[in-house]
């Protein structure tokens, strides 16, 4: 027998600031080279038991302990964190959040780094972890460009190069396709096989784990650990239903058809049971409730029309899409991570515009209205509720859309109270929303848009971090308002299950383009279709083709409808005495955006390294950091004019040579410029007589010779001097952000002598600028959609109140973001050591001596024109 590899001790554990245990008597042992999935309901206390076992808990989340944990023979409440986690590897559900560098590559190595291993042995590591995880191809790549299913393989090669005995998988399945799932477990359950690493995985997504095998099963229900069991003798009991968690489809139906499920095999495998023995039960069972469907007629709705958009000018994220929805209609948007499902979710609410094709509402053409213009038809539910919450309370979170149309307070009580009823949180009603969960944070969003009653609703991953019972109550609701009010409800999802239960039709997306239009129970029966979109076949099909089923779509119709029936009715909400609003053709409309040149690569706003082909950005990061240091010094330290136009020239130069297009920067350089020209202007009010000081002369060009403000050549001459002083320093700022990778700075600052954990954040800093950016625009959109309006349509102080309705989320996704990375750099070994050595740290070459020596020639010359020949001003005139 195996020895026991983690022990709990009749373990409790309370949070800080909770008066409740989250983990209640826990008594559990884990053996060396076992997999072990942990299952239950959202709040049961899997992540939790997970905090654990890799010792976030007690030292990184603290609380009150009872009892005692051991992981790999340390106990994790006198242990050292950084020693249970050179033991326990940790792949977080937020694969984004773990990635701290801009490189595949440097991300594997980040562990390596903290424990500072030699950079030859570094990069040899990295590139064989790299090979067994099958990432050898895109060590150069930005993680953040990867496949949901590649970003699983760089995290898991990241904890892998420790050489760990657990790995621990927190949701691996939260954020990847159907197929790109299916290649994740396979991988794990491969890293089992072939090694005696003892793997643990927390998930909701039950079939998809169990499609290889595990040793057992662990459910956790309000912090106590029910059931610990062999996965055949669980499934082939009803306790999975009762304890809110979903049986796998095909045993759903066998119990449907009234099939002995204990006498056909390990029923956690259907690949494992003989449900041919059962074929007569079910054919008879489909046979008996089969119906036949009418087809409705309705008017149309929506209709998109060519619809192209690309993110980068290069390649199409939409391609000449064409779609249309009908009024009351049910309809999930299908596809891999990347195949355009969010864009066109975005294109549709106005969060993005197209670079061609029409968006035709109801008739009306969409193209140039705003998000918040379009808000009172389409409702838009965004995938991280962190960007649309911008309230404390629930209560007012909720309520804050009704409030800004200007209901009645106590119709909006009414209101608000029953959808909050139906989306189980009215018991939270006053309950400040820092103080939820993720999932409950995901309803408080959707109960925010329900509100409002739009004509159609879309919802990006609806069921993303909700268990089984909370979902389906949720979907419930939701479908009773497609029935009873026609509401129209797309849903852009990877949960199959959602996508056969709720919707007649799906339309399947693949690398831009719209693959197919049809119903949801034909496209999960293609299966040459969903090979193709990345997606897989469900196990109700694999169920009723071995048991010679021959109409598989109408069978799969049959099994909805009747699994549907048993679902609970959904009571009715308080309706509102809405007040007309404005006719879409009477409102105002926008400027359209100019559409970006096509044939030409994108760049945005945002302030952060491009890498390009140019020659500056070969150059080391401590010449770089070296270089405008100097610059500055330079700009800082001479007046003369001759130096300062040399200076500019050499700026805007340097600026074009990077080749990042001028137009990147165009916001910074007329942010600049109004602030040169205000400089300027206040040097002149309070010291009009500066250059005449300077320079001991003094010639009027305008006003008197007694007045004060008589503008003379001297303070022409001096402000001139003061402008070109900032035109020199400015775009060299610039140029220093767009090419000096993050971590190249942050090595190069260590090199010259500042600690590692300030110089790494000064570079993750850095790194995630563009990342905060992306999540403010989406917050703003977000806000857009609810009606918020920041345009110069509204007062001043309605435009000062809707921004502190955007800053407020904004703070709150960055704060949980930071705990997250803190936690993730934590679990990688980041300060534990005094020192650190640097996957990107580069030998200087002879290209930066020279760049270097060029610097210190021109600070040396301007400081000796200036000291030495005591020339302060080159006044020409």
């Amino acid at each position: 027998m195996q020895e026991d590899l983690i022990t709990f001790n009749d373990f409790s554990f309370t949070y800080q600031a909770q008066t409740e245990a989250t983990l209640k008597h826990i008594n559990l042992s884990i053996r060396k080279g076992e997999k072990i999935l942990i299952a239950g309901p959202s709040g049961s206390g899997k992540s939790t038991l997970g905090y654990c076992i890799n010792a976030l808990i007690p030292h990184a989340f603290g609380g009150t302990m009872e009892g005692s944990v051991t992981v790999c023979g340390l106990d994790i409440q006198s242990s050292d964190i950084y020693a249970v986690n050179q033991k326990v590897g940790t792949v977080m559900q937020d694969t984004d959040a773990q990635f701290v560098a801009l490189s595949t590559a440097e991300d594997i190595a980040f562990s390596l780094e903290n424990q500072c291993m030699g950079q030859q042995s570094m990069q040899t590591l990295v590139r064989n972890m790299a090979r067994v995880v099958d990432m050898e191809d895109f060590l150069t790549h930005s993680p953040q460009d990867l496949s949901g299913g590649q970003k699983q393989r760089v995290s898991l090669a990241g904890v892998l190069v420790d050489d760990v005995q657990v790995l621990l998988f927190d949701e691996p399945l939260a954020n990847l396709d159907p197929e790109t799932g299916r290649v994740a477990i396979s991988l794990i359950d491969e890293l089992h096989r072939t090694t005696d690493t003892t793997i643990i995985i927390i998930e909701h997504r039950l079939e998809d784990v169990l499609s290889c095998p595990v040793d057992r099963i662990l459910v956790m229900q309000e912090g106590s650990l029910v059931v610990d069991a062999a996965p055949g003798k669980l499934l082939s009991s009803a306790l999975l239903p009762s304890m809110g968690i979903r049986d796998p489809l095909y045993l759903a139906a066998l119990r449907l058809a009234g099939c002995d499920i204990a006498s056909l095999g390990d029923a956690s495998r259907l690949d494992a049971m003989t449900v041919e023995s059962c074929a007569p039960n079910l054919a008879s069972w489909y046979t008996k409730s089969r119906k036949e469907h009418r087809s409705l007629t309705r008017p149309v709705q929506l209709e998109i029309k060519d619809l192209c958009y690309s993110y980068d000018g290069i390649k199409g994220a939409l391609q000449s899409m064409n779609a249309t929805l009908h009024q009351g209609e049910m309809v999930s948007i299908l596809g891999s991570n990347g195949a355009g499902k969010s864009t066109l979710a975005q294109l549709l609410m106005g969060v993005l515009r197209q670079d061609s094709g029409d968006i035709l509402f109801e008739g009306q053409l969409l193209n140039d209205y705003s998000s918040s213009q379009r808000s009172s038809m389409i409702g838009f539910v965004m995938q991280n509720p962190n960007h649309m919450i911008s309230c404390d309370l629930v209560y007012d979170e909720v309520a804050f859309a009704l409030r800004q149309r200007g209901y009645r307070e106590q119709d909006i009580h009414d209101r608000v109270m029953d959808v909050l009823g139906l989306c189980a949180l009215r018991p939270f009603h006053h309950w400040p929303i820092s103080a939820l969960s993720y999932g409950q944070k995901k309803r408080v969003t959707i109960a925010s848009i329900l509100v409002t009653q739009p004509k159609l609703l879309i919802l990006d991953e609806p069921t993303s971090g909700q268990d089984y019972v909370r979902y389906t109550a949720l979907m419930e609701f939701l479908s009773h308002l497609n029935r009873t009010i026609g509401l129209t409800i797309v849903f852009i999802t990877h949960d199959m299950h959602l996508a056969l239960e709720y919707t007649q039709r799906s339309l399947v997306l693949h690398e831009g383009s719209l693959l197919c239009d049809k119903s949801t129970a034909e496209v999960f029966s293609d299966e040459a279709l969903l090979a193709t979109a990345n997606l897989k076949v469900t196990s109700l099909y694999t169920l009723a083709k071995r048991c010679g089923i021959d109409d598989i779509p109408s069978f799969i119709d049959t099994f909805v409808q009747a699994e549907a029936m048993g679902r609970s009715v959904v009571t009715d909400v308080a309706q509102i005495p809405w007040k007309p609003l404005t006719p879409l053709a009477s409102v105002q409309k926008e400027k359209p955006k100019k559409r970006v040149q096509k044939g030409g690569r994108k760049f945005g706003f945002t302030l952060s390294y491009e890498s390009t082909d140019s020659l500056l950005h070969p150059l080391n990061g401590v010449t770089k950091l070296g270089v405008f240091l100097l610059w500055i010094i330079f700009s800082l330290t001479t007046f003369d004019l001759r130096f300062l136009v040399f200076g500019t020239a050499c700026s805007f130069t340097l600026l074009l040579a990077s080749k990042i297009p001028l137009r990147k920067f165009k916001p910074y350089i007329l942010g600049m410029c109004t602030i040169i020209a205000l400089n300027a202007l206040f040097i002149y009010l309070f010291s009009p007589d500066q250059g005449t000081r300077y320079l001991g002369t003094r010639t009027v060009v305008f006003g008197s010779e007694s007045a004060r403000y008589a503008l003379t050549e001297e303070t022409l001459f001096y402000l001139l001097v003061v402008c070109l002083k900032y035109f020199s320093l400015f775009p060299m700022a610039l140029l220093f952000v767009s090419i000096t990778h993050p971590s190249e700075f942050a090595s190069s600052l260590n090199r010259l002598g500042l600690s590692y954990r300030i110089s790494y954040a000064v570079g993750l800093a850095l790194r995630y600028l563009p990342e905060v950016t992306s999540s403010y625009l989406h917050i703003l959109h977000a806000q857009m959609a609810r009606g918020v309006d920041i345009s110069k349509a509204v007062s001043l102080g309605k435009r000062i109140a809707s921004v502190s309705r955007i800053l407020a989320p904004l703070v709150l996704s960055s704060l949980d973001r930071i705990e997250v990375i803190t936690n993730a750099m934590i679990l990688r070994g980041f300060g534990r050591m005094e020192r650190r050595t640097w996957y990107m740290s580069r030998c200087l070459k002879a290209r930066d001596y020279v760049a270097l020596g060029l610097a210190v020639l021109l600070v040396t010359v301007s400081l000796w024109v200036r000291l030495g020949t005591k020339v302060m001003f080159w006044y020409p005139f």
